[in-house]
């Protein structure tokens, strides 16, 4: 049965109504429970409500925002906010919206899209950058490169300048990543170590290193309490499990059952399970619930080795790419193969979700392809200028990076 105008509009409104009413009985009910226990509520924090509008005047939705209301909770994935009548630069996901707008004021709303144009490159790199990971405020990006370094990089100047330099590994740096609050990021390298960096001084806090050979890669908890690492050895083929604790780090435990170099790893959502892709040209799935380290699932499929493995936003579906120039998708719930998207020419090295799982990246050769999840219809094929090693989409959905083997950074917008 179609839905009518008047059906779509309830659905609409319904929804924002609702938001909107629970905000301000969720401000009343803590100035209610105050006063029950004796309690001064600062007043500061009452709601402001503010319009968001269409460029031409249209009235989007209205909301109730407190001083500590930032862009990003009041936008959806795909919106930007600008001032009124100023259009040219949106507020940053991350700004205060109580300093930009007075009660009954309004914030003009438009919609962004993935163009798939180059919007930055950045520059510094010697020698190929094997990983991309943008800080989950989106504000800065890290990136690690086979020249030994770590560079972090602001994303919130009009120049996306290099504020630091992590030095220290004496070998290639094959994967780097935020932890889930963007307090600590971590690197493996083929120095076997892996390291965690402080994000003030970047100075090295500490140095997990029980690998024997290369660390390739590196997956946190969602929890930020744990690391796994994959590793290569003609002997240690294994994924290590580490707690980040006060003094140190500890190893909890050693998962054994892939017979070749662990390429990726990577943790769902909810932190139950784990899984990895090896040379062995098999996918593992780890039930670590409890961190018992069990294998449950062994996918198969792949003609050659898996080189990436990731979950979509909501653990539904896990993608994983391959040297024979395929990606797979998986029903998490089956562990059927649903999909084999066969469009890339050449090794598929990198792959990425975006933040709502409407668009996968994967980067192959010279080219990224930006994939609709809904269909599987290829809705970009991006030219880069080298061999690109690495993909991520920005926590926002608007951008999206690419390292490349000549150790350049290409920003996609």
């Amino acid at each position: 049965m179609e839905c009518t105008n008047t059906q779509l509009n309830m659905q609409t409104v319904i929804p924002c109504t609702l938001t909107q009413w629970l905000q301000v009985y969720n401000v009343r009910a803590v100035h209610l429970v105050a006063g029950f226990l004796g309690l001064s509520v600062n007043q500061s924090q009452e709601c402001r409500s503010i319009t968001l509008c269409t460029p031409c005047g249209a009235v989007v939705r209205t909301v109730s925002i407190t001083p500590a209301t930032k862009v990003a909770e009041i936008c959806l994935d795909t919106e930007q906010l600008f001032l009124e009548g100023t259009y040219e630069i949106p507020l940053e996901s991350t700004s205060l919206v109580w300093t930009h707008v007075i009660h009954g004021g309004q914030l003009t709303v438009m919609t962004s899209i993935f163009e798939g144009i180059v919007d930055t490159v950045l520059k510094g790199h010697t020698k190929r950058v094997s990983s991309v990971s943008w800080h989950p405020d989106g504000t800065k990006l890290a990136s690690g490169s086979t020249d030994c370094t770590v560079r972090i990089w602001d994303m919130t100047l009009d120049s996306s300048e290099c504020i630091a330099i992590c030095r220290g590994h004496t070998d290639c740096v094959n994967t780097v990543q935020w932890n889930p609050s963007g307090t600590k990021l971590a690197s493996g390298t083929d120095d076997r170590t892996i390291r965690i960096w402080d994000i003030v001084t970047w100075k090295c806090l500490r140095i997990p290193q029980d690998h024997t050979r290369f660390v390739l890669s590196i997956g946190w908890h969602p929890s930020g309490k744990w690391i796994a690492s994959g590793s290569y050895d003609s002997y240690d083929k294994t994924i290590r499990i580490w707690e980040l604790m006060a003094g140190g780090t500890k190893c909890l435990h050693v998962l054994k059952g892939h017979t070749d170099a662990i390429w990726s790893v990577h943790w769902n959502p909810s932190g139950t399970q784990l899984a990895s892709g090896s040379w062995d040209k098999t996918i593992r799935i780890w039930d670590i619930d409890s961190l018992a380290g069990k294998c449950i699932h062994v996918l198969q499929g792949h003609t050659n080795s898996v080189l990436d493995v990731q979950w979509n936003p909501t653990g539904t579906l896990l993608a994983s790419a391959s040297l024979a120039h395929t990606i797979r998708i998986w029903d998490t719930t089956t562990w059927n193969c649903t999909t084999i998207l066969k469009g890339h020419t050449s090794v598929v090295n990198s792959i990425s979700w975006n933040y709502s799982g409407t668009r996968l990246a994967s980067v192959s050769g010279k080219t990224v392809h930006v994939y609709n999840t809904d269909s599987w219809k290829c809705l970009h094929v991006l030219q880069c200028a080298s061999t690109g090693y690495s993909v991520e989409w920005h926590p926002r959905g608007t951008y999206l990076a690419s390292g490349l083997t000549d150790g350049q950074i290409q920003i996609w917008k």
